[in-house]
C-alpha cells in the first residue's frame, strides 16, 4: 500500500512540474519581466572604476544621464524583441563584427584608424601625439563616466531580462546602461571627427558598426548604446574644450619629408661608393636651418603640402596635458649640445660614417623600423600585448593607454622647446653629401624626439609591468641605434632625449595614478584656467623672420 501511495505522489509531482513549465513557456517575455529586476554579477571586472579620479572631468559623476526606460516600458519590450530576433539566427558577418568589438582593448581598433589619418595628414610628431593622447584621454574618461552611471542605475543585461536571449559572446561583467563600449565609441568618434573633419563620414561609420555590434550581439538594448554614445560625445567635448586652449595654431601647414639635404644619397649607396668626410673641421657658426626649395623641383602633389616648412616649430610653446609648461621646461633642461668642432661631435660623426659605410640588412631593418612609424608605435604595441596577457579590464587598459601617450606627448613638448632653442644642426648640415639611410627630418637635431618619447613610453611600461622587462627593455637602445645608423642624429642627441623622456614620464606617473586614486598634481580640469602659466620666454627664429 505504501509503495502504491509513494508512486502516486511521484507521478503527481512530475505532472505538476510539467504543467508549471508549460505555463512558464506560454508566458511572453513581457510577462516574465519585472521592474524590480536589477543587474547582478558574481565577479564584476573592475568594481571601483566608477569612482576613479578622471583625467579631464572633474569627477566620474560629472555627467548624469537620464534614467533608462523601465523594464516593463513599451520601449524596453520592443528593444528586447529586436535583440531576441538578432541573436536567433546570427549570420557569420554578425558574429564576426560582434567578436571584433568585444575585445577589452577597443582603443586599439580606433587607434588603427587614427594611424592612417595622421599619416595621410602629414602631421609632425608633436601634432600626432597630441591626437593620440586626446583620443585616449576622452575614451578613458568616457569609460569612467559610463561605469559610474551603470553603478547608479544597475540596469540588467538583455539576457537577465529575458533568459531566452543568448548573447553571441560572453557578456561583460558590468551593468548595461549606458553602454561603456558605446561611450568609448562616441568619444573616439567625436575626437577623430574634430581632428579630421574631412573623414567624419568614415569615422561615424566605424562608430555605427561598434554600437550596432553590441545590440546585434545580444549584449545591449538600443537605448543602452544610444545614451552611451551620446555620453561619450559629451565627454569628448570636455576634452576638446581643454586642448583648444593649449596654444597650438588651429591651422598648420604640414609637409612630407624629402631628400632636400642629400639628393644623391641613394645613388651613392647603390653604387657601393664609401663615403669620406669632406670637411676637416666643422664651423661652429653652422646652425640648423629650414629646408630650402630647390630650383626646378616640384614638391608634393596637392595642398597643403609645403616642403619648405619646418615641423611644428611652435610646439615648444604648447601647453602640456598634465604638467605645467614651467614644470616641463624644468624637467627638459639639458646641457647645451657639444660644439660643432668639438671632439665629441667629431667622434659621433665618425660613428655615423662608419654605420652608413657598413650597412647590413639588420641595420637597415632597425633604421626603417623606427623611421617610418607613428610616434610611440612600438611602445604602445607592447602595452597592447601586456594588457591582453594580464587580462586588464577596459577602464584600466584605456587609462593606461592615455597615461602612456600623455607622458610621451608632454615629454616631446619639452624636447621641442630645446630643439628650437639650441638649433643644433643635423649631421647632414655638417656633411652635406652624407648618404643617410632615411630622409633627414625637418627640425633641429638636439635633443632627439624619438629618443624622448621612446624613453618616456618605456618608463611608463616599466611602472605598469616591472616583471615584463624582456618585452620592452631593449627599445630605447634600439631606437638610439636606429637614428644614429640612419645618419640623422648624433649619439648625444639620443641620450639627451632619453633623459628628458624618463624625467617627464616620472612626473606624469605622479600626476596620474593607474589605480584611479587622485595624483599629486591633477592639473587639468574643465574648470581650471589654462592661461596662468606661460612657461617663460621662448626662442623661435621662425616668428622673428620678416
Amino acid at each position: 500500500m505504501e509503495n502504491r501511495i509513494g508512486a502516486k505522489n511521484e507521478f503527481f509531482t512530475v505532472v505538476l512540474c510539467c504543467l508549471l513549465g508549460a505555463v512558464a513557456a506560454a508566458q511572453t517575455p513581457a510577462e516574465r519581466l519585472s521592474d524590480a529586476t536589477k543587474w547582478q554579477s558574481q565577479e564584476p571586472s573592475e568594481p571601483d572604476a566608477g569612482t576613479w579620479s578622471p583625467l579631464i572631468l572633474t569627477s566620474a559623476d560629472e555627467i548624469r544621464v537620464p534614467p533608462p526606460p523601465a523594464n516593463l516600458d513599451v520601449k524596453t519590450i520592443e528593444e528586447l524583441a529586436v535583440v531576441r530576433s538578432a541573436v536567433r539566427n546570427p549570420s557569420a558577418q554578425q558574429r564576426s563584427i560582434t567578436c571584433k568589438w568585444s575585445f577589452t582593448n577597443q582603443g586599439a581598433v580606433w587607434r588603427h584608424l587614427a594611424d592612417e589619418l595622421v599619416l595621410h595628414s602629414g602631421m609632425g610628431a608633436p601634432s600626432m601625439l597630441r591626437v593620440y593622447a586626446a583620443l585616449h584621454i576622452a575614451m578613458a574618461d568616457a569609460n569612467l563616466a559610463a561605469w559610474n552611471n551603470q553603478n547608479y542605475y544597475l540596469r540588467p543585461r538583455p539576457s537577465q531580462m529575458d533568459p531566452s536571449i543568448r548573447p553571441l559572446v560572453p557578456e561583460p561583467q558590468n551593468s548595461a546602461y549606458p553602454s561603456d563600449r558605446a561611450a568609448a565609441a562616441g568619444a573616439a568618434e567625436r575626437m577623430l571627427s574634430y581632428f579630421f573633419p574631412r573623414f567624419e563620414d568614415r569615422v561615424s561609420a566605424l562608430a555605427d558598426e561598434s554600437v550596432s555590434a553590441q545590440v546585434q550581439g545580444g549584449l545591449n538594448l538600443q537605448s543602452d548604446v544610444d545614451v552611451g554614445r551620446e555620453l561619450g560625445r559629451e565627454v569628448a567635448e570636455r576634452v576638446i574644450a581643454v586642448i583648444e586652449q593649449d596654444g597650438r595654431p588651429n591651422q598648420l601647414a604640414f609637409g612630407r619629408d624629402i631628400p632636400w639635404e642629400q639628393p644623391l644619397a641613394e645613388e651613392t649607396v647603390r653604387l657601393g661608393v664609401r663615403f669620406t668626410p669632406t670637411a676637416g673641421e666643422y664651423d661652429n657658426d653652422i646652425r640648423w636651418r629650414a629646408p630650402e626649395p630647390k630650383v626646378g623641383v616640384v614638391y608634393g602633389d596637392a595642398l597643403p603640402w609645403n616642403q619648405a616648412l619646418p615641423v611644428d616649430p611652435s610646439a615648444g610653446q604648447w601647453k602640456p596635458l598634465f604638467l605645467t609648461r614651467s614644470t616641463v621646461n624644468e624637467l627638459a633642461a639639458v646641457p647645451p649640445p657639444p660644439a660643432n668642432n668639438s671632439a665629441e661631435t667629431k667622434r659621433d660623426m665618425e660613428e655615423i660614417i662608419t654605420a652608413v659605410n657598413n650597412r647590413t640588412c639588420y641595420t637597415d631593418f632597425i633604421v626603417f623600423k623606427h623611421g617610418v612609424d607613428q610616434p610611440g608605435h612600438w611602445v604602445v604595441q607592447v602595452l597592447d600585448t601586456l594588457t591582453e596577457r594580464h587580462v586588464w579590464s577596459a577602464p584600466r587598459t584605456e587609462r593606461a593607454t592615455a597615461m602612456l601617450f600623455t607622458a610621451m606627448y608632454d615629454a616631446l613638448l619639452g624636447t621641442w622647446y630645446d630643439k628650437y632653442h639650441f638649433m643644433r644642426p643635423r649631421p647632414a648640415h655638417l656633411e652635406p653629401t652624407l648618404p643617410t639611410v632615411i630622409l633627414t627630418p625637418k627640425h633641429p637635431s638636439y635633443p632627439a624626439g624619438h629618443g624622448t618619447f621612446t624613453a618616456a613610453g618605456v618608463s611608463v611600461l616599466r611602472a605598469f609591468f616591472p616583471e615584463d622587462e624582456s618585452e620592452y627593455g631593449g627599445l630605447v637602445e634600439e631606437v638610439n641605434n636606429a637614428r644614429v645608423w640612419g645618419g640623422i642624429h648624433f649619439r648625444n642627441d639620443m641620450t639627451a632625449g632619453n633623459e628628458i623622456g624618463d624625467r617627464v614620464a616620472g612626473a606624469v606617473l605622479s600626476a596620474i595614478h593607474l589605480d584611479g586614486t587622485p595624483g599629486e598634481n591633477p592639473y587639468m580640469s574643465v574648470t581650471k584656467s589654462l592661461s596662468d602659466d606661460s612657461g617663460g620666454p621662448y626662442y623661435n627664429p621662425f616668428y622673428q623672420r620678416k
